[in-house]
Protein backbone atom coordinates (compact mmCIF):
# COMPACT_ATOMS: atom_id res chain seq x y z
CA UNK A 1 0.00 0.00 0.00
CA UNK A 2 1.33 3.80 -1.11
CA UNK A 3 0.13 6.21 1.71
CA UNK A 4 -0.05 9.68 0.49
CA UNK A 5 0.51 10.84 4.11
CA UNK A 6 2.91 8.25 5.52
CA UNK A 7 2.79 7.15 9.59
CA UNK A 8 5.14 8.99 11.33
CA UNK A 9 8.43 6.85 11.77
CA UNK A 10 11.38 8.06 15.05
CA UNK A 11 13.58 10.59 14.23
CA UNK A 12 16.49 9.34 16.13
CA UNK A 13 18.24 5.89 16.72
CA UNK A 14 17.56 3.29 19.02
CA UNK A 15 14.40 2.21 18.08
CA UNK A 16 13.97 -1.47 15.46
CA UNK A 17 12.70 -0.90 12.23
CA UNK A 18 9.06 0.09 11.53
CA UNK A 19 7.05 -3.14 10.86
CA UNK A 20 3.34 -3.21 9.43
CA UNK A 21 0.92 -4.78 11.16
CA UNK A 22 -1.97 -3.35 9.71
CA UNK A 23 -3.05 -7.17 8.60
CA UNK A 24 -3.22 -7.74 12.21
CA UNK A 25 -4.93 -4.89 13.68
CA UNK A 26 -7.56 -5.63 10.89
CA UNK A 27 -6.64 -1.77 9.93
CA UNK A 28 -7.69 -0.42 6.41
CA UNK A 29 -4.94 1.95 7.35
CA UNK A 30 -1.00 1.28 7.37
CA UNK A 31 0.11 0.80 10.99
CA UNK A 32 3.65 0.46 11.99
CA UNK A 33 5.07 -1.03 15.06
CA UNK A 34 8.28 0.17 16.35
CA UNK A 35 10.08 -0.82 19.51
CA UNK A 36 12.58 0.86 21.86
CA UNK A 37 13.81 -2.24 23.91
CA UNK A 38 16.20 -0.08 26.04
CA UNK A 39 13.04 2.03 27.30
CA UNK A 40 10.69 -1.26 26.75
CA UNK A 41 8.45 0.95 25.12
CA UNK A 42 6.38 0.23 21.59
CA UNK A 43 4.74 2.42 19.34
CA UNK A 44 1.64 1.77 17.27
CA UNK A 45 1.55 4.77 14.47
CA UNK A 46 -1.03 4.97 11.65
CA UNK A 47 -2.32 8.03 9.95
CA UNK A 48 -6.07 7.89 10.36
CA UNK A 49 -9.70 9.91 9.76
CA UNK A 50 -10.96 10.04 13.00
CA UNK A 51 -14.69 11.88 13.38
CA UNK A 52 -15.16 13.34 16.86
CA UNK A 53 -18.94 14.14 18.47
CA UNK A 54 -17.82 17.84 17.91
CA UNK A 55 -18.59 17.46 14.51
CA UNK A 56 -15.56 19.34 13.22
CA UNK A 57 -13.43 17.77 10.29
CA UNK A 58 -9.94 17.72 11.43
CA UNK A 59 -8.93 16.19 8.47
CA UNK A 60 -6.36 12.93 8.25
CA UNK A 61 -4.24 13.03 11.79
CA UNK A 62 -1.40 11.00 12.68
CA UNK A 63 -2.23 8.68 15.52
CA UNK A 64 0.54 7.14 17.71
CA UNK A 65 -0.06 4.91 20.59
CA UNK A 66 2.34 4.46 23.39
CA UNK A 67 2.71 1.27 26.05
CA UNK A 68 5.07 0.11 27.85
CA UNK A 69 6.56 -3.69 28.22
CA UNK A 70 7.82 -5.60 31.41
CA UNK A 71 10.55 -7.41 31.41
CA UNK A 72 8.81 -10.83 30.25
CA UNK A 73 6.86 -8.90 27.33
CA UNK A 74 3.68 -8.24 29.18
CA UNK A 75 2.03 -4.77 27.97
CA UNK A 76 1.00 -1.90 30.17
CA UNK A 77 1.17 1.68 31.14
CA UNK A 78 3.81 4.03 29.85
CA UNK A 79 4.03 7.33 32.52
CA UNK A 80 3.00 10.37 31.17
CA UNK A 81 6.28 11.71 30.77
CA UNK A 82 7.38 8.38 28.21
CA UNK A 83 4.74 9.63 26.62
CA UNK A 84 6.15 12.86 25.66
CA UNK A 85 9.76 11.83 25.43
CA UNK A 86 8.11 9.40 22.25
CA UNK A 87 5.98 12.28 20.97
CA UNK A 88 9.23 14.29 20.65
CA UNK A 89 11.22 11.21 19.37
CA UNK A 90 8.80 10.73 16.50
CA UNK A 91 8.08 14.43 15.78
CA UNK A 92 4.41 14.62 16.77
CA UNK A 93 4.88 17.48 19.63
CA UNK A 94 1.59 19.05 20.13
CA UNK A 95 -0.43 15.72 19.52
CA UNK A 96 -4.17 15.65 22.25
CA UNK A 97 -3.94 12.66 24.30
CA UNK A 98 -7.38 11.24 24.13
CA UNK A 99 -8.23 7.43 25.20
CA UNK A 100 -11.24 5.82 24.42
CA UNK A 101 -10.63 2.34 25.44
CA UNK A 102 -12.42 1.29 28.81
CA UNK A 103 -9.61 -0.68 30.86
CA UNK A 104 -7.65 0.26 28.27
CA UNK A 105 -3.70 1.46 29.24
CA UNK A 106 -1.85 2.27 25.88
CA UNK A 107 -2.15 6.00 25.77
CA UNK A 108 -3.35 7.28 22.50
CA UNK A 109 -2.22 10.46 21.10
CA UNK A 110 -3.56 12.09 17.76
CA UNK A 111 -2.16 15.12 15.83
CA UNK A 112 -4.12 16.86 12.52
CA UNK A 113 -1.74 16.77 9.64
CA UNK A 114 -2.57 20.34 8.63
CA UNK A 115 -0.61 22.27 11.18
CA UNK A 116 -3.18 25.08 11.40
CA UNK A 117 -5.32 22.56 13.37
CA UNK A 118 -3.07 21.49 15.91
CA UNK A 119 -3.84 21.96 19.39
CA UNK A 120 -7.89 21.94 18.30
CA UNK A 121 -9.46 19.62 20.94
CA UNK A 122 -12.76 17.97 20.76
CA UNK A 123 -15.24 19.66 22.69
CA UNK A 124 -16.90 16.62 24.41
CA UNK A 125 -13.87 16.05 26.16
CA UNK A 126 -15.65 19.16 29.06
CA UNK A 127 -18.78 16.88 29.33
CA UNK A 128 -17.33 13.21 29.33
CA UNK A 129 -17.56 10.88 32.35
CA UNK A 130 -13.60 10.00 32.67
CA UNK A 131 -11.60 7.49 34.96
CA UNK A 132 -8.53 8.55 35.88
CA UNK A 133 -5.84 6.64 37.04
CA UNK A 134 -2.26 7.96 37.80
CA UNK A 135 -1.61 10.10 35.39
CA UNK A 136 -3.90 8.50 32.69
CA UNK A 137 -7.42 9.40 31.72
CA UNK A 138 -9.68 7.12 30.49
CA UNK A 139 -12.54 8.08 28.34
CA UNK A 140 -16.06 6.33 27.60
CA UNK A 141 -16.31 4.51 23.78
CA UNK A 142 -17.58 7.07 21.13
Amino acid sequence: MIDIVPPLSPKFDGWCAGVDVSAQMKSPYTVLLFDHLPHRLRVLSAVEVASDKDGIDRGPEYHISISKFDRFGHPGMCSAEEAAWVLMQFGCEGAEEDNHVPGGFVRNFWRPVADPLVGMECECKDTENVEVVGDFVRRPLP
